[in-house]
């Protein structure tokens, strides 16, 4: 056992020996080699130097080129950042201007429809309106009429009837026995009108006037019995009926005169009124032709914009 123990010893003694052998060989060839290389380059220092200053010089470019980029990269960031934020800006206020588009759209079309809403109100109003002062026109236009015929009528009958009054006066004052003797109480209506035809034929009275005067008589005893069915009072008919025929004439004519005064004065307020009513119609109309044009106007102004 000892001898198998001293042999391992010598056998690791000898390694060791051989490892260093080998490390200082390594030492040695590395020495030379580096000693080789020195000489190796010292002998091309020139050549290495254009290399190491074409580098530098391709280096400072690459820099300064890749300053140029990095800038040039900054401006169009800063520019896609200012344009995003433009066009977040332009799209605000065009949501913003759509808004107040579509609400002044629909104002404009609701101011529209309430145009169109006046003016169908204003065009019945004038339909209205026109044909209201078409048909007063026409009822006064007829009052009109019935005024002068009546009119004419009347004074005529009063004109007739005064004359007749002149003549039997003055034929009574030449023989006021002959004519004192007629009477109209008598037969009723037929001895009147023919009290009234004896005397007019004895006063010479014209065949004319003698037709005017009795159709007025027979006109009036009418209207008179109408009143009588209608319960007006029969006791002003006339004053004297049973009196003289001058009388009963006078009194006629007093009537006749009522009548044409209270035709006059119902044609006075007849006209009046109905002027009323044609300047109330008229200034109508003008008022709602102005508001139809105006509204037209803003119809037009509104459907444009």
């Amino acid at each position: 056992a000892q001898a198998i123990s001293v042999r391992v010893s010598s056998l690791r003694g000898i390694s060791q020996l051989r490892d260093g052998q080998a490390s200082i060989a390594m030492k040695t060839f590395s020495a030379a080699l580096i000693l080789s290389a020195c000489s190796a380059v010292a002998g091309f220092a020139n050549p290495l130097g254009k290399v190491l200053d074409l580098m530098a010089e391709l280096e400072a470019k690459i820099i300064k080129q890749g300053e140029a980029e990095a800038k040039a990269y900054k401006e169009y960031f800063d520019w896609c950042d200012d344009t995003s934020k433009n066009g977040q800006f332009a799209i605000e206020t065009a949501t913003n201007e759509v808004a107040k588009l579509t609400a002044k759209i629909d104002e404009l079309t609701s101011n529209a429809a309430t145009a169109s809403e006046k003016i169908e109100d204003l065009a019945g109003a004038i339909a209205t309106a026109e044909t209201e002062l078409k048909d007063a026109t026409l009822i006064r236009e007829k009052e009109d009429a019935d005024f002068k015929s009546s009119e004419s009528e009347l004074m005529d009958a009063v004109d007739t009837l005064d004359r007749a009054v002149g003549i039997l006066e003055r034929e009574m004052a030449k023989n006021p026995a002959a004519l004192a003797q007629i009477s109209t109480n008598s037969n009723g209506m037929a001895g009147m009108i023919q009290a009234i035809n004896t005397v007019l034929d004895a006063a010479a009275f014209p065949g004319s006037d003698q037709k005017k005067l009795l159709a007025f008589v027979q006109s009036q005893q009418a209207a008179d019995e109408d009143d009588a069915v209608l319960g007006a009072p029969a006791a002003a008919t006339y004053k004297s009926q049973s009196g003289n025929i001058v009388e009963v004439l006078e009194d006629m004519k007093e009537k006749a005169e009522g009548q044409l005064g209270d035709l006059r004065k119902a044609e006075t307020n007849a006209k009046h009124n109905f002027e009323m009513l044609k300047q109330s119609l008229e200034d109508q109309l003008a008022a709602d032709s102005k508001d139809m044009s105006e509204e037209k106007a803003a119809k037009a102004a509104a459907e444009e914009a």
